[in-house]
């Protein structure tokens, strides 16, 4: 019922756009002047104020998704258990997965010796980027790293209450650069995370 609503809402913007432009196209005709080169601009002009950033957000957004979303893993566990014989067996998950922040990076301690870090970066058009990493807190080294972006459009529909008018562009609002339902890179990130959590299963 509340998209219908909202959807009603959005026709009813448009048509009252296009009343406008047919008016001022009907004035500027009346003087003299071509009112097709009245109406149009005004009508373009009356739809930016709306949705003025929804095409540079659709090309950011598809640009950001296609050249650095996806996952990479840089060294498997196998070849971490190599570089440190012993050590795994050594490690016991922990008790209680809460996280800590400092500045933009949110981290849960996995073991002893390893970290789940996610930094999350503004970027232009509501766009913010989701950085996971699985880290070896001893050395620094980055075992794996899952990149994704999505906009920080909250969606009132959804029982959100808007922060701003930005929350009341719904058709601006993404949730993953990968479709739902077919999260593949997500889904390696997180199975390789489970297998460090455990300290010791293998994955390939």
């Amino acid at each position: 019922m509340m998209g219908l609503m909202y959807f009603g809402a959005l026709f009813l913007y448009v048509l009252l756009c296009l009343l406008l432009a047919w008016f001022a196209s009907w004035v500027a005709a009346r003087r003299g002047v071509t009112g097709w080169k009245v109406g149009v601009p005004v009508f373009i002009g009356l739809l930016l104020l709306v949705f003025w950033d929804w095409l540079p957000m659709e090309v950011t957004f598809a640009y950001d998704c296609g050249k650095y979303a996806g996952f990479t893993q840089y060294q498997t566990l196998a070849q971490w258990k190599q570089e440190n014989p012993g050590v795994a067996e050594t490690l016991r998950p922990s008790k209680d997965l809460h996280s800590t922040r400092e500045g933009n990076r949110e981290r849960y301690i996995l073991n002893q010796r390893f970290a789940w870090d996610i930094r999350y970066t503004p970027h232009w058009f509501h766009i913010q980027e989701r950085d996971e990493r699985i880290v070896d807190m001893k050395t620094a080294k980055v075992l794996a790293r899952y990149v994704d972006f999505s906009t920080d459009i909250l969606g009132f529909e959804l029982g959100y209450s808007a922060r701003g008018i930005s929350d009341y562009k719904i058709w601006m609002k993404k949730r993953s650069c990968e479709e739902d339902g077919h999260k593949v890179n997500r889904g390696h990130f997180y199975k390789f995370e489970a297998g460090i959590e455990k300290h010791g299963e293998k994955l390939r």
